[in-house]
């Protein structure tokens, strides 16, 4: 982390079209997608070394996934939110409202554990969609051509569907197991053939991007980088849930996830700092070295403190250690999704 944390320094120009230029868009939020069957990988040598058993390889690549990468990109939520003077004051209510999160998630991880871990799964997957819909929305936003609304609905509408048709599939076969259960599927929905219209919808959608693409770059008024990131996403959504091992999978596509974010948030700091907007000086004094290492380590050693308090919950209560673990993790993780919907509906930021 700290090699590439060197490498995510910034110049003061940035290059038309792209977030901030090729040299890091495209290793750090495009072609980081190759981080996506790490875990997968991890997983399957573990187990045919005989290194240790499936359930053993599964909770070595969550603690791990969490304490390195998935931890720090949650925390990292703070610099732009409570330790943010401008955003408090602007958006009390808002702000206020979050802590009414982890209430519901105590109350559902106590007395209705399978609820909460539906919950969680359902809006973790819409989450990581959600980031790359604000991705592209930052390559228009630094695009010299402006857009029009039906071809944005069409990218919108090929990310946020390619992950479904195999993954309702396996999700009626009773084959998704996330925390320790497996995910229910309502009986009234198998009259519906979910898995099909999803997949209707998404060969609708893939077909309509195809053409609109094609012409776009035909007119020259194509964006590089965004058809790149839609199009690894699209491959990534679809074939993800291929796999049999549906829990690593998706700890792949969370990976990629987390490892985006960490580095989007550092530079739209920097851009925050550089527009005069940080008022907080340990915020400032994070993002004005030239490196990310202090930033990183920070939201590291938040991430041991969660895990010290999840190992005394585990010991204090009778709750399972799956639930110790998303009791804990949970009342922070959907803080995190809920103030990002605020940061992903303002592509702005990285101008």
């Amino acid at each position: 982390m700290a090699a590439i944390a060197q490498a995510s320094m910034l110049a003061p120009r940035r290059v038309p079209g792209w977030i901030y230029k090729p040299s890091w868009d495209l290793p750090l939020i495009i072609f980081s997608a190759a981080l996506v069957p790490l875990p997968f990988l991890v997983a399957w040598v573990a187990q045919l070394s005989g290194w240790m058993k499936q359930q053993q390889a599964v909770d070595l690549i969550n603690i791990t996934v969490a304490l390195l990468i998935g931890g720090p990109h949650l925390f990292s939520t703070i610099t732009y939110t409570f330790l943010d003077g401008n955003f408090r004051s602007r958006h009390r209510w808002y702000a206020s409202l979050a802590f009414i999160l982890p209430a519901v998630v105590v109350y559902l991880g106590v007395y209705h554990y399978t609820i909460l871990i539906t919950f969680f799964f359902s809006w973790a997957s819409l989450h990581v969609l959600h980031q790359i819909i604000y991705l592209t929305d930052c390559y228009r936003a630094r695009n010299s051509f402006a857009e029009e609304r039906w071809s944005r609905l069409v990218d919108y509408g090929l990310i946020l569907t390619g992950l479904y048709p195999i993954g309702l599939y396996k999700l009626s076969l009773m084959q998704f197991r996330v925390g320790g259960i497996v995910l229910p599927y309502p009986d009234f929905a198998r009259g519906l053939h979910l898995p099909w219209v999803a997949g209707a919808v998404f060969a609708i959608f893939l077909t309509a991007w195809i053409v609109k693409t094609v012409a776009e770059f035909q007119d020259g008024r194509g964006s590089v980088p965004k058809t790149l990131l839609i199009g690894i996403t699209t491959v990534v959504s679809f074939c993800l849930p291929l796999g049999s091992n549906l829990d690593v999978l998706f700890q792949g596509y969370n990976t990629w996830h987390s490892f985006q974010y960490l580095f989007l948030l550092w530079l739209i700091n920097r851009l925050r700092d550089q527009r005069g907007e940080i008022q907080n000086g340990f915020v400032r004094r994070l993002v004005r070295r030239n490196s990310m290492t202090a930033y990183y380590a920070c939201f590291l050693a938040a991430t041991g403190v969660i895990v010290l308090l999840t190992l005394a919950v585990r010991a204090l209560t009778p709750l399972a250690a799956d639930q110790s673990y998303f009791v804990v993790v949970l009342s922070v993780l959907l803080m995190h999704y809920y103030f990002d919907h605020f940061l992903f509906s303002n592509p702005q930021m990285v101008e």
